[in-house]
């Protein structure tokens, strides 16, 4: 009986090791295949985010213009608008569109802004912020996203060399290319408004957009062009530029002004990047009629 309970023993021992070296042969198996489906599930996650991070950028074509208070702003222009002085930006690209809240969470996680809609700016962002943001974002897509500099942001709102010396951005009349306190008093999605000569939207109006410079007065010399300014060497606050949502008109013109401190977060500040590739940038002779 004990021989009999013994063998009994050994063979299930036996089976049950057979069971385990089935079960070990059939993981083996089954493991590349599931590496296959992870990595592709992988793949298309990327493909995925990098289609939603797929910014639209207009070529600027460099050239030279005059920045400031110019003739069709004087009536309406502010003191830190003065003087009027000669720029020459080189050639450079620039998103046709504010950054928006879906692009925004893809690379940092959340949405701060406080008006949620996903094809409209990203808001309640500070400058520091944005920095961060073109950083994950370089380095996830391989690119060099920037922001403007003042010099180049106000070149691309007047049209470039297309320009046609309009108030706003894209024309005389704010009710046609912008939002502001009389037509929106809210934010609004982008690109619902006309665009200017070389197809940018929203440049006047909706948010106030980062550029990269130290805030400071203007050159007081206005006969020596200056060569691709980057702003004051060195301060306490950044430019905003474009007028907001819930601003007057006289905020969204091309070159008007304003300030904020770096770490600040606003529920009216944006951003629009730049680059200085170009390879990929539509071409305002391309542009539909």
């Amino acid at each position: 009986m004990k021989k009999q309970i013994v063998a009994t023993l050994i063979l299930a021992a036996f089976s049950l090791s057979g069971v385990y070296a089935a079960g070990k042969k059939a993981s083996k198996e089954q493991a590349p295949q599931a590496k296959q489906q992870t990595s592709a599930y992988r793949e298309d996650q990327i493909a995925r985010k990098k289609a939603i991070l797929n910014f639209k950028t207009v070529f600027v074509e460099g050239g030279s213009f005059t920045m400031g208070c110019t003739a069709e702003q004087e009536a309406e222009c502010f003191k830190p608008e003065k003087p009027a002085h000669p720029v020459f930006v080189r050639s450079f690209a620039i998103c046709k569109y504010c950054v928006t809240q879906r692009q925004w969470v893809e690379v940092m996680g959340k949405n701060p802004s406080e008006i949620l809609m996903e094809s409209g700016p990203v808001t309640n962002i500070s400058w520091d912020d944005a920095q961060k943001f073109i950083k994950r974002l370089n380095d996830f897509l391989g690119t060099s996203y920037r922001l403007p500099t003042e010099a180049e942001w106000e070149f691309a709102a007047r049209g470039g060399i297309y320009s046609e010396s309009k108030k706003y951005s894209g024309g005389d009349e704010i009710n046609m290319v912008g939002w502001y306190k009389d037509n929106a008093g809210e934010l609004r999605p982008n690109g619902k408004r006309k665009g200017n000569e070389i197809g940018l939207f929203d440049m006047s109006g909706n948010v106030w957009e980062w550029c990269s410079d130290w805030y400071g007065p203007y050159p007081t010399d206005t006969e020596t062009e200056q060569i691709n300014p980057e702003g004051a060497p060195e301060g306490k606050e950044r430019v905003v530029r474009g007028g907001y949502f819930e601003g007057p008109a006289i905020f969204c013109r091309v070159s008007c002004r304003n300030k904020s401190e770096p770490n600040y977060a606003s529920s009216i500040i944006g951003l629009r990047l730049a680059t200085d590739f170009t390879d990929n940038a539509e071409k305002p002779s391309e542009m539909e009629p």
